[in-house]
Protein backbone atom coordinates (compact mmCIF):
# COMPACT_ATOMS: atom_id res chain seq x y z
CA UNK A 1 0.00 0.00 0.00
CA UNK A 2 1.20 3.15 -0.63
CA UNK A 3 1.64 6.05 2.19
CA UNK A 4 1.82 9.62 2.11
CA UNK A 5 5.33 9.59 2.10
CA UNK A 6 5.64 7.44 -0.59
CA UNK A 7 2.86 9.86 -2.55
CA UNK A 8 5.04 12.93 -1.66
CA UNK A 9 7.93 11.13 -3.00
CA UNK A 10 6.72 10.34 -6.41
CA UNK A 11 4.72 13.76 -6.46
CA UNK A 12 7.97 15.68 -5.83
CA UNK A 13 9.88 13.96 -8.68
CA UNK A 14 6.36 14.07 -10.89
CA UNK A 15 6.03 17.74 -10.34
CA UNK A 16 9.90 18.47 -11.08
CA UNK A 17 9.63 17.01 -14.33
CA UNK A 18 6.39 18.47 -15.32
CA UNK A 19 6.30 22.15 -13.52
CA UNK A 20 9.24 23.68 -16.32
CA UNK A 21 7.79 26.59 -17.88
CA UNK A 22 5.67 29.46 -16.56
CA UNK A 23 2.68 27.85 -18.03
CA UNK A 24 3.23 25.30 -15.55
CA UNK A 25 2.84 27.79 -12.54
CA UNK A 26 -1.08 26.85 -11.72
CA UNK A 27 -0.05 23.46 -11.73
CA UNK A 28 2.11 23.77 -8.95
CA UNK A 29 0.62 26.14 -7.58
CA UNK A 30 -2.14 23.59 -7.02
CA UNK A 31 0.17 20.89 -5.97
CA UNK A 32 1.22 22.75 -3.12
CA UNK A 33 5.20 22.80 -5.13
CA UNK A 34 7.07 25.35 -3.55
CA UNK A 35 9.98 25.21 -6.45
CA UNK A 36 7.13 26.64 -8.70
CA UNK A 37 9.00 26.50 -12.32
CA UNK A 38 11.71 23.87 -11.76
CA UNK A 39 14.37 24.27 -14.01
CA UNK A 40 14.98 21.79 -16.78
CA UNK A 41 18.79 19.62 -16.50
CA UNK A 42 18.55 16.91 -18.45
CA UNK A 43 21.31 14.40 -16.22
CA UNK A 44 18.42 15.77 -13.15
CA UNK A 45 15.63 14.61 -15.51
CA UNK A 46 17.09 11.22 -16.52
CA UNK A 47 17.60 10.42 -12.64
CA UNK A 48 14.24 11.54 -11.80
CA UNK A 49 12.90 8.91 -14.21
CA UNK A 50 14.37 6.08 -13.58
CA UNK A 51 13.95 6.62 -9.55
CA UNK A 52 10.27 6.93 -10.63
CA UNK A 53 10.27 3.61 -13.38
CA UNK A 54 12.22 1.93 -10.47
CA UNK A 55 9.40 3.06 -7.91
CA UNK A 56 6.79 1.88 -10.16
CA UNK A 57 8.11 -1.60 -10.82
CA UNK A 58 8.77 -1.77 -7.18
CA UNK A 59 5.39 -0.78 -6.16
CA UNK A 60 3.76 -3.18 -8.72
CA UNK A 61 5.63 -6.11 -6.94
CA UNK A 62 7.79 -6.62 -10.16
CA UNK A 63 11.09 -8.43 -9.40
CA UNK A 64 14.50 -7.10 -10.65
CA UNK A 65 15.16 -10.23 -13.06
CA UNK A 66 11.73 -9.26 -14.51
CA UNK A 67 12.35 -5.95 -14.22
CA UNK A 68 15.48 -6.30 -16.14
CA UNK A 69 13.81 -8.44 -18.45
CA UNK A 70 10.59 -5.93 -19.11
CA UNK A 71 13.27 -3.20 -19.38
CA UNK A 72 15.48 -5.25 -22.34
CA UNK A 73 12.64 -5.65 -24.31
CA UNK A 74 12.41 -2.09 -25.32
CA UNK A 75 14.22 -0.42 -28.31
CA UNK A 76 17.11 1.16 -27.04
CA UNK A 77 17.47 -0.46 -23.64
CA UNK A 78 19.70 -3.57 -25.00
CA UNK A 79 22.92 -3.78 -26.27
CA UNK A 80 23.39 -4.41 -30.18
CA UNK A 81 25.13 -7.60 -29.31
CA UNK A 82 21.65 -9.20 -27.86
CA UNK A 83 19.07 -9.08 -24.78
CA UNK A 84 21.74 -8.06 -22.25
CA UNK A 85 21.59 -4.19 -21.01
CA UNK A 86 24.09 -1.78 -21.81
CA UNK A 87 26.16 -0.77 -18.17
CA UNK A 88 25.57 2.94 -18.88
CA UNK A 89 21.67 2.68 -20.63
CA UNK A 90 18.65 3.97 -19.02
CA UNK A 91 17.82 0.72 -17.83
CA UNK A 92 21.05 -0.24 -16.26
CA UNK A 93 20.55 3.34 -13.96
CA UNK A 94 16.84 2.61 -13.54
CA UNK A 95 17.89 -0.80 -11.99
CA UNK A 96 20.76 1.13 -9.77
CA UNK A 97 17.59 2.77 -8.06
CA UNK A 98 15.83 -0.77 -7.93
CA UNK A 99 18.35 -2.05 -6.01
CA UNK A 100 18.94 1.12 -4.01
CA UNK A 101 15.09 1.70 -3.40
CA UNK A 102 14.35 -2.31 -2.36
CA UNK A 103 17.27 -2.19 -0.06
CA UNK A 104 19.33 -4.81 -2.59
Amino acid sequence: MVNASTEKWISDRVLKLTCTADDMRPLAQAADFKEGVHKWKEPERAQLRAELDAAYFILYGISHDDAAYILSTFQGMADDDGPTLAPTSAASLILDFYDALAGA
